[in-house]
């Protein structure tokens, strides 16, 4: 009677996680994937914001456009390579999205948008939009690649949040 009580969960768990879940975030206007929030920078000003924001933009991502900077905010477009798993095959994907910052004293907006994968070509950008990307496979596979993206956007904005507040990168320690 034990191992049922403990496999059913499990099942349910992982039917659940390869089924229906969810990872990457939805705006609820247009239904495309976007992170988006407003974070606290005690005693740091507009300027300096945007000054530490820029400095994290170069130093976090591989420069495809360099970081424009207006009274508005900042912003950049990104890449971030990685591999996903469809059932055996390792599949190669570039995903680009913009990054755009605003700036208030002790405050800041962050907004992780307009996410699509494809290739660079002769300095243009030739892609389609990630969520069209993912309808594309069956249901039951398309948490495999959402889990990287989410884990490295999340990733980005907490290290984002750590250099705003901190004027520096975050150290990982060695994990051994």
């Amino acid at each position: 009677m034990k191992k049922r009580r403990i496999i059913l969960p499990l099942i349910l768990f992982l039917s659940f996680y390869f089924g229906q879940a969810q990872l990457i975030m939805i705006d609820d206007e247009t239904g495309e994937f976007r992170y988006e929030d407003v974070a606290r920078a005690e005693g740091v000003s507009s300027s300096e914001i945007k000054s530490r924001a820029a400095a994290w933009l170069k130093e976090y991502y591989t420069q495809i456009d360099s970081v424009r900077v207006d009274t508005a905010g900042i912003n950049q477009l990104n890449t971030y390579h990685f591999k996903w798993t469809l059932i055996r095959k390792s599949i190669d994907v570039d995903l680009f999205f913009d990054v755009v910052i605003k700036a208030k004293d002790n405050r800041y907006k962050y907004d992780f948008n307009n996410f699509r994968v494809g290739k660079m070509s002769k300095g243009d950008l030739q892609a389609m939009p990630l969520k069209k990307y993912i309808d594309r496979f069956p249901t039951d596979y398309q948490i495999l690649i959402e889990e990287p993206i989410d884990t490295e956007i999340t990733k980005a904005i907490a290290s984002l949040n750590y250099y705003v507040s901190n004027n520096k990168m975050e150290v990982e320690e060695d994990d051994w």
